[in-house]
């Protein structure tokens, strides 16, 4: 790959990782209204960029984890990860969806989003653990 092809393609995947960073904070911006706050938002060497919310009352996160173009399976891995003293429980939302039979192929940000708000806002909120 030469000099100006490299370039372009780095202009487009700065473009496209962008793009999916303003969905996955479109899409779960509910959670900011829950007492989240972007903890930490990762865009580099994967295709996909990685997101965690985090309440700190509740010593709680949710961690949007993007994949590298060409992996099979999904393109990203959602998990709500809660910290006790010497604890540490995690819960994989994409698990969940594809036991459930909710999950497609590849679940969009979108459908996560919708499954959290659907399905675990007791999880989300502290009130219960699955």
């Amino acid at each position: 790959m030469n000099q100006g092809n490299r370039k372009q393609w780095h202009e487009i995947m700065k473009e496209f990782q962008l793009e999916q960073l303003m969905r996955i904070l479109d899409k779960f911006y509910f959670l900011i209204h829950e007492n989240y706050s972007i903890k930490d938002i990762t865009i580099g060497l994967r295709a996909y960029p990685y997101v965690s919310f985090k309440n700190h009352q509740l010593n709680m996160t949710v961690e949007i984890s993007g994949a590298d173009l060409g992996c099979e399976g999904q393109q990203y891995r959602v998990c709500i990860t809660k910290r006790k003293f010497f604890s540490f429980k995690v819960l994989s939302v994409t698990t969940l969806m594809e036991k459930s039979g909710q999950a497609n192929d590849i679940i969009s940000i979108s459908e996560y989003a919708n499954y959290i708000q659907q399905h675990l806002m007791p999880v989300i909120r502290g009130e219960r653990w699955i």
